[in-house]
C-alpha cells in the first residue's frame, strides 16, 4: 500500500518544485529595471518644477520637485523615450535604451515657446422665441386621434375649433379664408368653391415630408403678407440618405420616399396619398350613398451648383371627387310647457343627387444665391391652378307633426298627427377655374447684432368663373392684381 502512495507523490512534488523554480524566476524577471534621473532647466539654468516626465505612450509619469529632480524607473532591454513637458515651453523628448540595472542621470534644457491652440467655435443653438410663435412636431400629425388628421388637425386643437368635418380653422374670430399658408416660401391656396367638410379632401401639407412647421397666432413678421389671422410656415426636409415610410388607416393611406444622390448635391423627396371619408360620413343624420375619393402626389427636388447656388423645385398634384345620393332624414324635437307638449318630428324623402369635383396644381421653382455667408437671395417663381365644378340637383318632401314613442305601437316612429307637409329642390351648376402666376424675391442680411429681411412679391390671378345658381349668371372675369410688401427689420 506505501508503494502506491510514494508513485503517486513523486511526480506531485516534481510539478511543485517545477512550479516554484518558475515563479522564482518570473520574480527575479519583475525586480530588473533600470533607473534615470537628471534635472529640469530653463533657458536661464533655473531649476523648473513641476515639469511632467512620461513614458511615451504611457499615460502615468512623474514631476520634478521644487529643484527640478526627478527620478524614474523603466523596464531595461529595450528602447524607449521620455517625454518632458511644461506650460509655455517647447516639448522636450529623448530617447533611451537602458540594461538591466543601468542607472543614468541627465540634464535636460526646456525653451520658452507658444503653443497654437485649436479653433473653438461657440454657437447658440437654441431657439428663437417669438411672440405668438408655435412650432408644431410634424410626427404628432400621423399620430393624431381626428377625424381629419394632418397638421390642420393640431391647429384646430390649438385654437379650439370645433369643427370635426373640415380642415378649415378660425384664429382670434377672424374670417376662415384669413390664415396664410407658405411652403418653402411658396403661398399655397385653397380650394375656392368645395369647402365643406364632408366634400373636402387632403390637406395640402404632407407631415411625412415635412421638417419644420412654424404658426403663428399673431404678431408675424411682414414677410409674410397682409393677411390678418394667421400664418401657417411649412419646411419640408431635405434628406442626406435613402428611406421611406408607409402608413394605413380606415381613412388614409400613404407612403413616401427620400433620398440624396452626387454625394448630397442632390435630394428628393416624393409622397403619394389617397383618403377617402366613406366609413365617416356613412353615420352623417342624411342616409343614402357618400362616395368620396381624394388622392394626391408631391414632390421636392433640390440641386445643389456650387457652394453659392442651389436650385429647388416643388411641385403639387391633387384630384378629389365627391358623389352624393340622399335618401332620406329624420330629426325629432320635443317641446315640454304648461300649456303644450309634443315630440315633434321631421322626416324627409329626398331624390336627385350630387356631384362635386376639383383638380389643383402647384409647380414652383427658386434659385438661392449666397454670395457670402452674410447676405442670401432667394428669386422663386410660381404657377397655381385650379378647376372646380359643383354640380348638384337634389328635390325634397318633407313631413311635419307629432312622432309617436310609444314602443308598443304599430307607428312606433312615424308621424301620427301631421301638422304641415311640402316640397322643395335645390340646385346648382358652378364652376371656377383660377390661375395664378407668381414671382417674388427674397433676401436677408445679417450685419452683426442687426438682421434685415425682406420681400417683394408681385401676382397675378386671372379667375374664370361660370356660376348658374337659379337664374343668376356671372359672366367670366379676368382680375389682376400686384402687391408689394415692405422690408421687415428686426434688431436681434
Amino acid at each position: 500500500m506505501s508503494k502506491h502512495k510514494i508513485f503517486y507523490l513523486q511526480p506531485m512534488r516534481f510539478f511543485i518544485a517545477l512550479f516554484l523554480l518558475i515563479s522564482c524566476s518570473q520574480l527575479q524577471a519583475q525586480k530588473k529595471s533600470a533607473l534615470i534621473s537628471g534635472v529640469v532647466l530653463d533657458e536661464n539654468e533655473n531649476p523648473l518644477p513641476k515639469v511632467s516626465v512620461i513614458i511615451l505612450g504611457n499615460t502615468s509619469g512623474v514631476t520634478t520637485n521644487d529643484s527640478g529632480y526627478f527620478k524614474i524607473k523603466v523596464k531595461p532591454d529595450k528602447s524607449f523615450a521620455l517625454l518632458f513637458s511644461y506650460t509655455g515651453y517647447v516639448t522636450v523628448q529623448k530617447n533611451f535604451f537602458l540594461s538591466s540595472d543601468e542607472e543614468e542621470n541627465i540634464t535636460v534644457r526646456l525653451l520658452p515657446g507658444a503653443q497654437t491652440l485649436e479653433t473653438i467655435i461657440i454657437s447658440d443653438e437654441r431657439e428663437r422665441k417669438e411672440l405668438g410663435l408655435t412650432k408644431i412636431n410634424p410626427k404628432n400629425a400621423l399620430t393624431l386621434p381626428s377625424t381629419i388628421g394632418g397638421v390642420e388637425g393640431l391647429i384646430k386643437v390649438l385654437v379650439g375649433s370645433n369643427n370635426e368635418l373640415t380642415s378649415q380653422y378660425s384664429v382670434r374670430g377672424g374670417n376662415y379664408d384669413e390664415n396664410l399658408i407658405y411652403l418653402n416660401d411658396f403661398e399655397i391656396f385653397r380650394p375656392y368653391l368645395v369647402r365643406s367638410g364632408q366634400q373636402e379632401g387632403l390637406s395640402f401639407i404632407n407631415p411625412e415630408l415635412a421638417r419644420n412647421i412654424n404658426f403663428y397666432n399673431g404678431g408675424f413678421q411682414a414677410k409674410y403678407g397682409d393677411k390678418m389671422s394667421s400664418v401657417l410656415d411649412i419646411q419640408y426636409k431635405k434628406p442626406k440618405t435613402f428611406g421611406g415610410s408607409v402608413y394605413v388607416s380606415l381613412l388614409e393611406q400613404g407612403l413616401h420616399i427620400e433620398g440624396a444622390a452626387k454625394k448630397g448635391n442632390v435630394t428628393y423627396l416624393l409622397g403619394v396619398r389617397n383618403k377617402s371619408n366613406r366609413n365617416l360620413l356613412s353615420s352623417q343624420e342624411t342616409s343614402g350613398s357618400y362616395i368620396p375619393n381624394s388622392s394626391d402626389v408631391q414632390g421636392y427636388l433640390t440641386y445643389k451648383v456650387n457652394e453659392k447656388l442651389q436650385l429647388e423645385l416643388l411641385g403639387n398634384l391633387s384630384a378629389t371627387r365627391f358623389t352624393f345620393f340622399p335618401e332620406s332624414a329624420q330629426k325629432t324635437s320635443s317641446v315640454f310647457s304648461p300649456l303644450f307638449t309634443a315630440n315633434l318630428g321631421l322626416d324627409i324623402f329626398f331624390e336627385g343627387h350630387e356631384r362635386d369635383a376639383y383638380k389643383t396644381s402647384l409647380a414652383g421653382l427658386s434659385i438661392i444665391h449666397s454670395p457670402s455667408k452674410k447676405l442670401r437671395l432667394k428669386w422663386m417663381l410660381s404657377h397655381f391652378q385650379n378647376k372646380e365644378n359643383e354640380n348638384f340637383d337634389i328635390a325634397g318632401t318633407y313631413l311635419f307633426g307629432d312622432r309617436d314613442f310609444d314602443n308598443s305601437s304599430n307607428t312606433f316612429g312615424q308621424i301620427v298627427n301631421p301638422l304641415g307637409a311640402g316640397y322643395y329642390q335645390n340646385y346648382a351648376r358652378n364652376s371656377l377655374n383660377i390661375q395664378v402666376w407668381n414671382a417674388s424675391h427674397k433676401g436677408s442680411l445679417d450685419k452683426g447684432q442687426h438682421f434685415f429681411n425682406g420681400v417683394t412679391p408681385s401676382s397675378i390671378r386671372k379667375f374664370w368663373i361660370s356660376w348658374l345658381n337659379g337664374n343668376t349668371r356671372i359672366q367670366p372675369v379676368i382680375l389682376y392684381h400686384i402687391t408689394l410688401h415692405n422690408c421687415n427689420y428686426l434688431k436681434c
